[in-house]
């Protein structure tokens, strides 16, 4: 079963229509089943809460917090396995024509990954109904933040390491001159470069990594706020909505409360 544009299943609680994108938010109830079927165009799919059986050549559990991205044509089942279930479909409405203007390469492969940042600013953005040309620009930055790799190309190899490091270690301490004697490198050397080649600076790429890690962890726990807070670094409650609000203009109460729909 083919299913054409911008046609998903479950319960559709938003459904919009930008000029690159069709944005939708569907609801999925328990033993929900949706037979085998492909999509005709390439998308990503953020599971809000719940999680869902997927069947294709194999079979895998899909937890709240897995994003998913998935060719055009690419046949597959679901089963809900959860009371509540919510999913965030971002479609490409014109595949080729994208990829030729960005000058972006697709992926040949789907892949998973988790909840990142500019993710959740669009899903802010789909909350509070904001303007379509605004949610058009949030699904760019949200296409480009997953297609694009931060892996750095040619020889500053130690670049990917302290990469690799953070998002493996998010909430560990990290130690610029850790990362000097372990790459025999002046520290100001790493901060100079690193921002030369990631676009980010050092300390700002840390706060990104910490940030979708206690994203990731409000979406899969049910453990308290404060708790959350503390255990991803911040010094309490208040420091935590500062920062949350920075980052998403609301708080994490306020997040928590639109991922269960």
């Amino acid at each position: 079963m083919n299913n054409k544009q911008n046609i998903y299943y479950g319960v559709k609680q938003k459904n919009i229509t930008t000029e690159n994108f069709n944005v939708s938010i569907t609801h999925h109830n328990k033993d929900e089943i949706i037979p085998n079927h492909s999509h005709n165009k390439p998308y990503l799919c953020l599971l809000l809460s719940g999680n869902y059986t997927e069947k294709s050549n194999s079979k895998s559990i899909v937890n709240s917090g897995t994003l998913l991205y998935r060719r055009a044509e690419y046949e597959h089942s679901n089963v809900f396995n959860t009371n509540s279930n919510s999913c965030l479909n971002l479609e490409l409405r014109n595949s080729d024509l994208f990829t030729s203007i960005n000058n972006i390469q697709l992926p040949t492969n789907e892949f998973e990954k988790q909840i990142s940042i500019s993710i959740s600013k669009l899903l802010v953005s789909i909350n509070q109904n904001e303007d379509k040309d605004i949610i058009d620009l949030k699904c760019y930055e949200t296409i480009t933040d997953y297609f694009e790799c931060n892996k750095v190309k040619g020889k500053l190899k130690w670049i990917n390491n302290v990469i690799d490091y953070i998002n493996d270690n998010p909430t560990e301490n990290i130690s610029l001159h850790k990362f000097a004697r372990e790459f025999q490198l002046h520290p100001n050397y790493i901060i100079r470069k690193f921002k030369e080649k990631t676009g980010y600076k050092l300390s700002e790429y840390l706060e990104k990594i910490r940030f979708e890690h206690t994203i990731q962890e409000i979406v899969n726990s049910e453990d308290k706020l404060r708790n959350i807070a503390l255990d991803n670094g911040y010094f309490d409650q208040s420091h935590f909505n500062k920062i949350f609000k920075k980052q998403l203009s609301i708080t994490p109460s306020q997040f928590k409360k639109i991922l269960k729909g």
